[in-house]
């Protein structure tokens, strides 16, 4: 089994979930009225131009290691419904072994991973969204001491979303609903590492193949302001959740013991409540967010861990240049949604 596949079920998956291989590629989504943030656990479900710096996630990883993720991505759009996402992320792990056999702090670079994420149906007047897209990690691309594969891994991914504002009841009007569904799989499932020159014995690396899914249940104070009812001035930006994500591993998985910490059978995963604060200072459109992680079991972490984020959306800041989409008009969209 890879050492990132290892340290995914160890509890490294809330970190993991920054990630575009794992999860999200960072940005925001507008559906008609509905702005969809840029989640934490999860990918929102649309295109953007955004720039995150950083994301953030802490986990304490159940090896007793503690491990800090500091993700750097940018999204690009070609066309209106067409990104391209490329980023990656610097990983500081304390209490961890070295390759030594020391124990101590490590830090390095994860590997480069891209995505072409494509939006084939929007319903604006409805709030819903349909996105798919293919990302990519790059194996050797990273530093393996601190997770980091060294064989690239495929993804598929599968995204929804839909907002509430075309209910009749105004208490329901402001709830959204977001999901996402992955499928990753690595170029090289089984690896030959080493031969016992004695008994001509093989040590085989295996890397599993595996399913992950989440969702998150989206209450916008934002949008009650514009749409139900007025909040007070801070209030009206913020957006509460209720995130959650999971990942099984499903083939190639290779021996291991049942319960066992790591647990290479584990479904390992985190949930818990976020808050995001979509806002404007000055020329500079944003978002803030946190989550907290609460891992499912052991093999998902020792206690509970934190993400967060600050997130640049482009596509305000600077329309007619880094915002805009490379072939065509924008996406239209309406004022002053946040």
């Amino acid at each position: 089994m890879s050492h990132k596949a290892s340290l995914a079920c160890a509890g490294a998956f809330a970190a993991a979930a920054t990630l575009a291989g794992a999860g999200p590629a960072l940005s925001h989504t507008v559906v008609g009225n509905r702005v969809f943030p840029a989640t934490l656990t999860i990918d929102d479900p649309g295109v953007n131009d955004e720039l995150a710096l950083p994301s953030f996630a802490y986990v304490a990883n159940p090896d007793n290691s503690n491990e800090f993720d500091y993700e750097f991505e940018w999204q690009k759009t070609i066309t209106y419904n067409l990104s391209f996402t490329i980023g990656s992320a610097l990983t500081h792990l304390v209490n961890t072994v070295r390759p030594d056999g020391s124990i101590g702090g490590l830090t390095g670079w994860q590997n480069i991973e891209t995505q072409l994420k494509w939006t084939p149906y929007q319903n604006d007047e409805h709030e819903f969204i349909v996105s798919v897209a293919g990302s990519s990690e790059f194996g050797r691309t990273g530093n393996p001491s601190i997770g980091a594969d060294t064989v690239t891994s495929l993804t598929a991914k599968g995204f929804i979303g839909k907002g509430f504002g075309d209910v009749e009841a105004e208490w329901l009007k402001p709830f959204a609903l977001t999901g996402e569904v992955d499928y990753t799989w690595s170029t090289h499932p089984v690896s030959i590492t080493d031969i016992d020159p004695t008994t001509g014995a093989l040590s085989i690396d295996q890397s599993p193949t595996f399913l992950t899914y989440g969702a998150t249940v989206q209450y916008s104070l934002l949008y009650m302001n514009s749409f139900v009812h007025e909040v007070p001035e801070f209030f009206r930006h913020l957006i509460p959740t209720f995130e959650a994500v999971f990942s099984t591993p499903i083939s190639n998985i290779g021996p291991s013991i049942p319960d066992s910490v790591p647990g290479t059978h584990e479904t390992t995963g985190i949930y818990g409540p976020g808050l995001y604060y979509l806002g404007r200072l000055g020329p500079i459109s944003f978002e803030l967010g946190a989550v907290v992680a609460i891992p499912i079991n052991r093999a998902s972490g020792r206690h509970v861990g934190a993400l967060a984020i600050l997130d640049l959306f482009l596509d305000d800041m600077l329309p007619d240049s880094l915002g805009k989409p490379l072939i065509g008009p924008r996406q239209a969209r309406g004022d002053n949604l946040y």
